[in-house]
């Protein structure tokens, strides 16, 4: 894949403006993901660019992610995030996404995505990215790259009952919010409305 064709290539006459079919509608891409992935503050620039920079394999990416998990909510922040952990991991991660995305057919269910996938010999590349959403880790060579943690989907089906395990007693990150107000009875509020300086018994030693 061609990563360094510019959207301004003076030598490109394909259509009379100056740049390729192609080229302009990787712009627009890029222009599409960029507006996306503004909503997602916590994204370090090489993730924005990673995205931006290969808007078509990023959004197959998405797709195919929404499909082997079979959820469509799936936030486009972490997987801008997942998508650089493999993008910078493996060059042959764009053409792998690409040939997963060409099995995608609608209503297909994710067991039969992973059938299709392991016999066209992406099966383990499949596996990655299921593991990646589930888990919020992603191995690349001898590393494991930490996406998310409370996010992770694995987390998902207990939610509703069960806090993401952490040494922070009401969830992960907890001790960086606000401390719960304390609200004071009314009766007490009365009584210090009513008190004045002169109301106040002081003890003497």
């Amino acid at each position: 894949m061609d990563n360094n064709r510019s959207l301004f290539n003076e030598n490109i006459r394909e259509n009379g403006t100056g740049f390729s079919r192609r080229d302009m509608l990787k712009g627009v891409g890029s222009a599409m993901v960029a507006a996306t992935l503004l909503g997602f503050p916590f994204l370090t620039q090489a993730e924005k660019d990673t995205a931006t920079g290969d808007p078509v394999i990023f959004t197959q990416f998405f797709q195919v992610s929404q499909a082997i998990t079979e959820h469509q909510d799936l936030s486009p922040g972490m997987s801008a995030r997942i998508f650089n952990a493999f993008y910078q991991g493996s060059p042959q991660f764009p053409a792998q996404v690409s040939k997963l995305f060409a099995l995608l057919k609608p209503g297909l269910r994710a067991k039969d995505f992973q059938n299709a996938a392991r016999q066209n010999e992406l099966g383990d590349i499949l596996t990655a990215i299921i593991t990646g959403w589930y888990t919020g880790t992603v191995k690349n060579g001898t590393d494991t790259i930490l996406i998310a943690y409370k996010d992770a989907l694995m987390y998902r089906p207990v939610s509703d009952g069960l806090i993401v395990p952490t040494y922070c007693g009401n969830g992960p990150l907890w001790f960086t919010a606000p401390p719960p107000a304390a609200p004071m009875p009314d009766s007490m509020k009365e009584e210090r409305l009513k008190a004045t300086p002169d109301s106040v018994k002081t003890s003497k030693a």
